[in-house]
């Protein structure tokens, strides 16, 4: 498939994410944050390059996300349901080989004054046994210049449906850039089911 084409399919899969999105969180009436400046994907994908060195699974992440084409997803920000702008594809996503296997999309959350990063998607729900599969996301603050790798591995806490990390500090308020990639186990009906993410979901938040 050429990079032209399959922009046009995360373009299609952005729209089933968000959507998605809207319904769990009840921000159907988000807007943009005129104020707030873009990021563009180049700058984005360069400043996770630094976050994950050192780190194999990061590194083979963000360098698959370093093939997209750079004009798939506009990276404005809008508030108050953060949703990551490029969303995940797995082996077990919808769509089969016309939509990609579209799968879910990370997300960041701020409540009660704590900024977590997380991840919702199918099938079935977020299974609570976790074994043998591991969700990561690299992140940078364009504010303070932290980084690192954080594991997804708190279901239910911070929103019902959502996979988060533990709270993140140092972060300065400021612009952050993340990518949610690995694996996870979800529950289908007596079934667990491992999805794994071959392609990251990538996103530029406010912290």
């Amino acid at each position: 498939m050429n990079r032209r084409h399959f922009g046009r399919r995360i373009a299609a899969g952005l729209t089933a994410a968000v959507a998605a999105t809207m319904m769990f969180t009840g921000a159907a009436s988000a807007q943009p944050t005129d104020s707030v400046p873009a990021v563009d994907p180049t700058t984005a994908i360069a400043k996770l390059r630094t976050a994950a060195a050192g780190n194999p699974g990061a590194e083979a992440a963000i360098e698959r996300l370093a093939l997209s084409p750079t004009d798939a997803a506009a990276m404005d920000v809008a508030l108050p349901g953060q949703i990551f702008q490029v969303p995940a594809y797995s082996d077990t996503g919808q769509g089969g080989p016309v939509l990609g296997q579209l799968y879910g999309a990370g997300v960041a959350t701020n409540m009660s004054n704590q900024f977590r990063f997380g991840f919702f998607g199918g099938p079935g729900t977020i299974a609570a046994d976790q074994a043998g599969a591991q969700l990561e996301v690299v992140y940078y603050s364009f504010a303070t210049g932290a980084s690192g790798v954080v594991k997804l591995d708190q279901n239910n806490v911070a929103v019902p449906t959502v996979i988060s990390t533990p709270p993140v500090a140092g972060l300065g308020g400021g612009l952050v850039v993340a990518a949610v990639y690995g694996s996870l186990n979800h529950q289908v009906g007596p079934n667990i089911v491992k999805s794994t993410i071959w392609w990251p979901s990538l996103g530029t938040v406010l912290a």
